[in-house]
């Protein structure tokens, strides 16, 4: 997977392309940690994510928990819909901020 990474101030945008699964979760939770540690505002943009696993689903609830935990906020933005059908199986498309 490759990222993207456009800060602006106190928020942040990242660009996820490819696949977020159990091969490329690690890398992608690492960034997340870094940028909700600078930044209380993150929008994912997954307009080229094709894939995600249960490995990725935890690295984005961790990354909304770090930014839930001090006030900031969680966009997810551009969901294809092999991806938008994991959120909905698994109720996160209540959890996050999703906009369609």
């Amino acid at each position: 997977m490759e990222t993207k990474v456009t800060e602006n101030g106190d928020s942040a945008e990242i660009e996820l392309i490819g696949r977020l699964d159990t091969t490329t979760y690690k890398e992608a939770e690492a960034l997340f940690t870094e940028i909700a540690n600078r930044v209380n505002s993150v929008t994912l943009n997954m307009a080229q994510l094709s894939y995600i696993s249960s490995a990725g689903i935890r690295s984005l609830r961790s990354l909304y928990m770090i930014l839930y935990n001090k006030g900031g906020k969680l966009t997810v933005t551009n969901v294809c819909e092999v991806v938008m059908d994991v959120f909905e199986m698994t109720g996160l498309k209540t959890f996050f901020n999703v906009v369609e």
